[in-house]
């Protein structure tokens, strides 16, 4: 009896050290940036060397193509970026600056011209960058709009009822002053109850602990995006049957600013 104890307790000792050694996942809060390479004949380019710049802050994302001339930059930060693109024999292509929002994956494809690398050749004419890679729907505030609408209490959460689908039974109670799990409004998204939706800030959990309420509530001058998930959310959000309500702070860029209220 003792010797299967013994080897029950090392079995899940064994799972547990498995488990804590698996990286831990969670919601993003960047966006990515896919695309295929590929020459004149439509032939995929290998080795292509594929670079994101932040046109606001000057940080830089490369990578380079596979051997089906297709790239993947993970994890960047919502921003403007222009995508410069370099291979031997070809001319430099560059795609024109394109605002990354938050969650979105971006398809950025390229046919490059033959020539020297000396040369450049800027893409021009091109379609908005549109999310084409899944079948998530949300609606994106960016920061301008946002310091823009006049939030009666500067509470987010108003920004809610901007999005189809969104609804409150009484819309007097998104005009509290909520802060730090006080009662306030929540919307209806989809016909679910005010509980069923999942409060997220710079991918930390923001739910308190009793009825779903948010967590805190930041200035809406320090939100650097909101975006309102109400339907086909990728497997990355869970415990939600309404909507997901994700909001991400500003961070710093190589301009100075400032406001007052």
């Amino acid at each position: 009896m003792k010797r299967v104890l013994f080897s029950a307790c090392v079995f899940l000792v064994g799972i547990a050290v498995v488990a804590l050694a698996l990286p831990a996942l969670g919601q993003e809060v960047t966006a990515s940036i896919v695309g295929t390479v590929t020459d004149p004949s439509g032939a995929p380019i290998s080795a292509a060397a594929v670079i994101a710049t932040d046109i606001e802050r000057g940080t830089t994302w490369t990578a380079k193509t596979n051997d089906a001339g297709a790239y993947n930059l993970t994890r960047v930060p919502i921003g403007t970026y222009k995508v410069e693109i370099a291979a031997p024999g070809f001319q430099k292509a560059v795609h024109p600056p394109f605002t990354l929002v938050l969650n979105q994956t971006a398809r950025v494809d390229v046919t490059m011209k033959v020539g020297q690398v000396t040369e450049t050749i800027e893409v021009t004419g091109t379609a908005p960058v549109l999310q084409t890679e899944n079948a998530q729907v949300s609606t994106i505030i960016d920061a301008k709009t946002n310091d823009n609408l006049p939030l009666a209490t500067r509470n987010f959460i108003q920004l809610t009822l901007l999005t189809p689908g969104a609804i409150s039974v009484d819309p007097q109670s998104m005009n509290t002053g909520a802060n730090l799990a006080e009662e306030g409004g929540r919307p209806y998204i989809n016909g679910n109850r005010e509980q069923a939706n999942n409060f997220l800030l710079d991918g930390v959990d923001n739910n308190q602990a009793s009825e779903n309420l948010a967590g805190y509530t930041p200035s809406p001058d320090a939100i650097g995006e909101f975006n309102l998930i109400t339907q086909n959310a990728s497997a990355e959000f869970g415990n939600y049957n309404g909507g997901i309500i994700n909001a991400t702070l500003k961070s710093g860029t190589n301009s100075l600013r400032g406001n007052l209220f």
